[in-house]
């Protein structure tokens, strides 16, 4: 039974696709299962979006925004590049940590072929805002000369799988983990290794 027209709609139907999905994986959700678990009417859904891919799919964007807002936001508060790029990894291991549920959903998403992030003009503007960050780092030598790419994903793939970890609820990544993680990834792409040594 739907409950009263009362609350934040968008919000509860996000929540309610992000616990679905993480759930049971998006290829198993449909439209009725996230309006039972938020509590809505399928009516209502179909209101907001004109199928579950539109809704997985805005839902997705919706995420992956505020994960890069808040790495973006986290850069912001620094001048020197190597001090915007750790910020902005260590933003992004704690967006895992603070919502692991909604991390879970977008590396899930990121795998399905309905996701076409080159499609995609929003999700092309944010990754160009990060690549822009490590590109400034290779320019201006505080990283290695090396592909832009390959060092995103240098700089990602620890963070994600930490994120993981928590999504999937396992215990025991406490901060000085988490440091340490983050040095020894320093290590493989920073030009001055010893940038972060009395830092971290």
């Amino acid at each position: 039974m739907a409950r009263p027209k009362t609350g934040d709609k968008p919000q509860e139907l996000r929540k309610a696709t992000v616990d679905e999905v993480a759930a049971i994986g998006s290829t198993a959700v449909s439209v009725n299962k996230v309006a039972a678990r938020a509590g809505l009417s399928v009516g209502t859904i179909y209101r907001y979006h004109r199928s579950k891919d539109e809704l997985l799919f805005a839902v997705f964007l919706d995420v992956k925004r505020d994960i890069h807002d808040a790495m973006m936001s986290a850069a912001a508060q620094h001048q020197e590049t190597a001090d915007r790029l750790r910020a902005m990894w260590f933003a992004l291991v704690d967006y895992g940590f603070r919502a692991p549920r909604d991390f879970q959903m977008v590396e899930l998403m990121s795998t399905e072929t309905r996701i076409q992030a080159s499609d995609n003009e929003e999700l092309k503007r944010l990754m160009s805002e990060v690549l822009a960050e490590i590109q400034q780092g290779i320019d201006d030598g505080t990283l290695v000369k090396a592909n832009v790419r390959t060092i995103e994903t240098v700089l990602a793939s620890p963070a994600i799988t930490l994120a993981r970890r928590v999504a999937m609820g396992r215990q025991g990544i406490d901060k000085e983990e988490v440091d340490r993680i983050f040095s020894l990834v320093w290590r493989g792409v920073a030009h001055d290794q010893s940038t972060f040594q009395t830092r971290a």
